[in-house]
């Protein structure tokens, strides 16, 4: 998976989160040319071209290995608990080991831990490749194994994302970081079209090893990207007496605000209900519509395309779209769309509910995050980052697994209509009973 990067001061004023109506012309200082759409200003500073380039070509093989990866644990089990259980074995390290990342990522050179975690996914993914072909050639039992190095990429993710996550602000100016969060959103989402398509085909035709390798191929973009660019000098975190109090100064920061706690429980709810959709998607491919690894792809590109939508459309309209009540009913509309899902009965209204829940879903994330990223001061951000991955992934971790068993024990549209409808409701109440906030920026000093 595509890694992330340090924050540096704001180069021009940063515009209040809570004034709708302020300008969002570049000044001519900024350097963003004046044809450059709003939604690509971010793309005007060349370090994070390189990032989003190379991350992207690594999004493209997470994503062919993702897809090839379901089907093939589906085809070794026949069932969808070990679709949520292998979910949760890839996220489960984000609730324990992030804690650890998100103060090393504050002490240490965000580029070099970067290059390592890149370095063990690749080498997982070879592994991975090699393993198939050993089953493919002697029958050597193959689901554990899968299993256990899942679990053995999300240890990486988990000890470089907050990494990645505090490395991204720090390739763009402050004002410009809305733009750049919902670009990688993009990036990530776009990838989510090209992968699964790529991934559709090469596994029909090669197989599933072929698919691991091509993604570990891909891992060398994004180690050339991080290799090439020069965000500015990280401001190192004032060492504690130990790591544990480094990890509790970061929980105070976050839980004690009202703001930064309210926005890792929307990170939580999403990720938790809005989960069972792209988990299950393979078991709802056939048993729904009998459908092969070839349907399985094009369902899986069609959320993509959606989730592309949604990600263009917060890039645009990020600077007058952080507000709570936006993300509630963002969050409320997936879960009426998962109902739908659920629901249906016809293929073209699948892929329409599909579409437009893949536009919701990252919608909500990218909107979730930028909030939380202009609240963050800089010197706390890899602790801070942290905390959020600990909510935004372990609700994925969690999720998964809860999705899996209930489609297991009961059915695959009881998963999507109950996660759907908690996600609705869910929003509905904190409407109600929360008082409508804004986003201020952080101050260096906050908290």
């Amino acid at each position: 998976m595509p890694s992330f990067p340090p924050a540096a001061p704001p180069l021009v004023p940063t515009p209040s989160l809570s004034d709708p109506h302020q300008t969002t012309r570049p000044p001519a200082s900024s350097g963003i040319p004046a044809w450059l759409p709003q939604a690509l200003h971010a793309f005007a500073f060349r370090d994070y071209r390189l990032q989003w380039a190379g991350a992207f070509t690594s999004s493209i093989g997470s994503w062919v290995q993702q897809v090839a990866q379901a089907w093939l644990i589906l085809d070794l089990t026949g069932s969808p608990f070990y679709l949520g259980l292998d979910a949760f074995l890839g996220m489960a390290p984000m609730l324990g080991l992030s804690l650890v990342g998100g103060a090393v990522a504050d002490r240490f050179d965000r580029r070099k831990l970067l290059l390592f975690s890149q370095a063990v996914q690749m080498s997982s993914a070879l592994t991975l490749a090699l393993l198939v072909g050993l089953h493919v050639a002697t029958g050597l039992p193959l689901v554990y194994a899968i299993l256990a190095l899942s679990f053995l990429t999300g240890t990486a993710q988990a000890l470089s994302g907050p990494a990645y996550l505090a490395l991204l602000p720090n390739l763009v100016p402050q004002p410009f970081v809305a733009q750049a969060i919902a670009g990688n959103a993009i990036q990530f989402n776009l990838a989510r079209v090209v992968g699964p398509m790529v991934a559709g085909l090469v596994l029909a035709r090669f197989g599933a090893a072929t698919c691991f390798a091509l993604n570990a191929l891909s891992f060398l973009a994004v180690m050339a990207a991080l290799a090439t660019i020069c965000p500015p000098q990280q401001i190192p975190a004032t060492p504690g007496p130990s790591w544990r109090q480094e990890i509790a100064t970061g929980m105070r920061y976050v839980f004690g605000d009202r703001v930064r706690r309210r926005l890792c429980f929307l990170a939580t709810l999403t990720t938790s209900l809005g989960v069972a959709v792209p988990t299950l998607l393979p078991q709802y491919t056939r048993i729904i519509w009998h459908g092969d690894e070839v349907l399985f792809s094009r369902l899986a590109a069609c959320s993509g395309l959606g989730a592309v939508t949604g990600a263009i459309v917060v890039a645009t309209v990020a600077k007058k779209a952080q507000s709570l009540p936006l993300i509630l009913a963002t969050q409320a509309a997936l879960g009426l769309c998962m109902l739908l899902l659920a629901a249906t009965g016809w293929f073209w209204l699948a892929c329409l509910w599909l579409f437009i829940g893949g536009a919701l879903l990252v919608a909500t994330y990218a909107l979730v995050t930028t909030c939380f990223q202009q609240v963050v001061a800089d010197d706390m951000r890899g602790r801070a980052v942290s905390l959020y991955m600990v909510c935004f992934r372990g609700g994925m971790a969690i999720g998964g697994l809860l999705a899996g068993s209930l489609a297991h024990w009961w059915r695959v549209t009881a998963a999507f209509g109950l996660a759907g409808l908690g996600l609705a409701l869910a929003s509905a109440w904190a409407f109600l009973n929360w008082r409508v906030m804004t986003f201020p920026s952080a101050r260096p000093d906050d908290g």
